[in-house]
Order: structure tokens, then sequence, then C-alpha cells
């Protein structure tokens, strides 16, 4: 088919105005232009589409079976560019999320899902990532990934940086006091999440009461924060869990914080500048960029 669109364009105006010199007009184009352009559709389509005569021009039955599908591709190019303009916009496509289920990923899939709302042409596939994961894995577009102490993000942005806090059951003696000392704990049985995949949380716990003086006294070991709560809740124990973690808001626990520096957990958002699509240009744009580092995202080591 060695026509254009513009052919089909002046085909389509030219079977409204019926009038060579009216389309013209329309068209922005001199007569004999427009005439050639129909020329050029016929010569291709080797039938007649206009039956011109002095006083007037009108279709062919081809000419007229011919409109209704000229109409249609038209229609057709012109929702092909919408599409195209709003891809490069990066309002169509599709972003690859990976994520750590912390507790600190709670503002980081507030802003997903904003983005989502606000973008409801972007399909979004997340992928769940165990704890201890170190980077961003090849198959994503982004990660959010969780991890105690900093995070090298040269390619990303910190999204929060959060201390410990005591989980203390509600009946507990130090419950209703504003701030506590961690090794006004020494005497009490522990809840720890303790997992395999991330011994680092388990250590920390124990890292941090061995410099307030003392070793914890781990009771209950769990894989998931929400079983730590329900423990700490049942009066098995205390806990020290991110600050995030007051959120969870579990009946029958007191979160307390804790006196002087701990230990932190930073939550960052990781992409590789290399690979900005439109739409994961679009998504970065919406993160916050106050603490946006430059160098190439591997996670520093512990």
């Amino acid at each position: 088919m060695n026509f254009e669109l513009r052919h089909l364009e002046g085909f389509v105006v030219l079977a409204e105005e019926l009038h060579f010199a009216r389309a013209a007009e329309r068209l922005h184009i001199a007569q004999p232009a427009l005439s050639q352009q129909i020329q050029k559709l016929e010569s291709v389509l080797g039938v007649d589409l206009l039956i011109r005569e002095k006083r007037r021009t009108r279709l062919t039955h081809v000419g007229e079976l011919f409109l209704i599908e000229a109409r249609r591709t038209l229609a057709q190019a012109k929702a092909a560019q919408a599409v195209a303009e709003r891809a490069r916009r990066g309002e169509l496509g599709r972003l690859r999320v990976a994520y750590m289920p912390t507790t600190s990923s709670g503002p980081f899939l507030a802003m997903l899902a904003a983005f989502r709302d606000r973008h409801p042409g972007v399909e979004i596939d997340l992928l769940e990532l165990p704890l201890g994961t170190t980077g961003q894995p090849p198959d994503v577009d982004v990660a959010f990934i969780s991890r105690i102490g900093d995070i090298v993000c040269p390619e990303g942005t910190i999204l929060s940086v959060e201390p410990f806090i005591a989980a203390l059951p509600v009946n507990h003696r130090l419950a209703s006091h504003p701030v506590i000392e961690l090794a006004d704990l020494a005497g009490d049985p522990f809840v720890v999440l303790d997992l395999d995949d991330c011994p680092q949380w388990a250590e920390t716990v124990h890292g941090m009461c061995a410099g307030a003086g003392f070793r914890p006294d781990v009771t209950h070991r769990v894989c998931q924060v929400s079983t730590q709560l329900m423990s700490v809740a049942a009066g098995l124990g205390v806990a020290l869990v991110p600050a995030s973690t007051e959120g969870l808001r579990r009946e029958g626990v007191a979160f307390v914080p804790l006196k002087g520096p701990t230990a932190t957990i930073t939550a960052a958002a990781l992409w590789r500048a290399s690979d900005l699509s439109p739409v994961l240009a679009r998504f970065v744009a919406s993160l916050p960029t106050e603490d946006v580092r430059g160098v190439p995202g591997e996670v520093a080591p512990a």
C-alpha cells in the first residue's frame, strides 16, 4: 500500500465537502496538490473513488465503502499516536517493583498506591523480597529495601531512617513512661525476631543490649513481626522493634522510645539510571528527592 495517511485524510475531507476547492481550504493545501493526492490514492487502489462532473463531485459505490474504512483507519492512527504520546510521558506501560515486607514499607506502598491512582494506565507488578536482600534484582525497575544501618544509595533515594523502640505489654512496669533506658529491661524476657535469611536483626538486638551492659534473656524466637507483637501482648516478654512498628497498633502492646542513640533501620528505593524508562522516570519523580544520592547502587556492608 504505497499511500500515506495524508492521502486518506485528503480523501475523507473531500468526501465530506464534495468540492475540491473547499476541501483544499480545510486542509490548508493548494487545490492541485489535493487533486494529485486523490489521483495517487486511486492509482494505488486501482479504482475510482470519485465521479467528477462539471458541477459536482460525488463518491462512487467503492468510494462510499472506502470512506468507512478510511475514517476508521484515521481514527485508529490518532489513537495510536495518543498511546505513543502517553507512553512517552510515562502515563502508560509497566512498572516492576520489588519490596521487602517490613513495617517501614508502609510509606513506600502508600506512595505506590498514590502513583497507581494518578496513573491508571500503568500496570504495576509487585515482587516480594526476602529480608537481607542487599541490592536491586536484575528483573525489576525499582526496588524498595530496608536494612539495619546505612545504605549506599548511588542510584536511588533514602525514604526513611528510623530508630528501634521498646514494645512492652501494656501492664508492664515501664509501659506508661515517656522514654526508658534500654538497661531498664535487663531482667525481662525478650521476644526476638530471629530470621534465617537475615540474622542481622537478632544480632542487632543482642548488640544493643550488650551496649547497655546486659545480655538479653531470649525466651521466644519468632519469624514475623505480627507474631512478635502477639507474644508481647500476651505478656510473654518485651521486644525491640523498628519505630514504624507502632503503626501496626497491636492491642495490648505499649510502644516506648529508648533514651539515647540506638541502631537504625534505613529504607530506600533503588533503580538503575541507565534503565530509566518513561514510566520509571515518572515514578522516580514522585519520590522524595531531598536525600537522593548519586553512585551505583549497592547496599553498604553492615
